[in-house]
């Protein structure tokens, strides 16, 4: 419990500390992340499109981070109106055991282009790739920022009682209701998260009310069939 409060802690003061918004330090986290797999290439598999996402966000990442022009109206006809993107906080990225690299460190990729501190829980299941992203990741990332914590059902349990900006998790259905689950006691459903899938199986609900545990828990369990 203390290894996991004091990861998510460590991640919040960092993410507050403001070091992760200017554009210089992203594009300098994105890089070493970058060199992590080129040189370590030999030591890690399925390493599908991690790669050109990298080198997509390095070259895209100033015009995301720019200020975006909004029409003007009669009301706001002499202000300067504009949408700036702004880091949501800490994030927390659940790994897959099919394919440990590529959906842990894909949604890295954006959490880094964001600006956002981010917690890398890999899977159990594929001990060999949790161990050496354990390893690997604190040679090159800012430790504080991105802190892997690896482990197994009471490890995510742990961080899950932990308060998230945004959860991603790649899985099934019936795990995918124990994060939902586990995340609505935490928040008392009105501060859950939004979690985030790219797997098919995947599913996640949303309730803005503060209707209590039962209500998500059953939102969950009709998303999640």
């Amino acid at each position: 419990e203390e290894m996991e409060k004091q990861a998510v802690d460590g991640a919040r003061r960092a993410f507050n500390s403001g070091r992760s918004r200017p554009l210089q330090y992203r594009k300098q986290q994105l890089s070493a992340l970058l060199r992590l797999i080129r040189e370590r290439q030999a030591e890690i598999v399925s390493l599908i499109g991690i790669e050109n996402d990298i080198k997509l966000a390095e070259r895209n990442l100033a015009d995301w981070m720019a200020p975006q022009p909004v029409k003007k109206t009669l009301l706001t006809i002499t202000d300067d109106v504009y949408i700036k993107a702004e880091p949501l906080g800490v994030v927390l990225i659940i790994g897959a055991w099919n394919y440990p690299w590529s959906l842990t460190l894909r949604p890295l990729v954006g959490a880094i282009a964001a600006g956002n501190a981010a917690v890398v829980k890999p899977s159990e299941v594929s001990k060999s790739s949790a161990s050496l992203l354990k390893e690997l990741l604190p040679q090159y990332l800012d430790t504080e920022m991105y802190p892997v914590v690896t482990g197994g059902v009471p490890e995510t349990q742990e961080l899950l009682k932990q308060r998230f900006d945004h959860i991603f998790y790649t899985g099934n259905s019936t795990v995918g209701k124990l994060v939902m689950e586990a995340a609505a006691v935490c928040y008392n459903v009105r501060f859950l998260p939004p979690p985030s899938t790219d797997h098919p199986e995947g599913c996640f609900a949303a309730c803005q009310d503060n209707a209590g545990r039962d209500l998500w828990t059953r939102a969950a369990d009709s998303h999640c069939r």
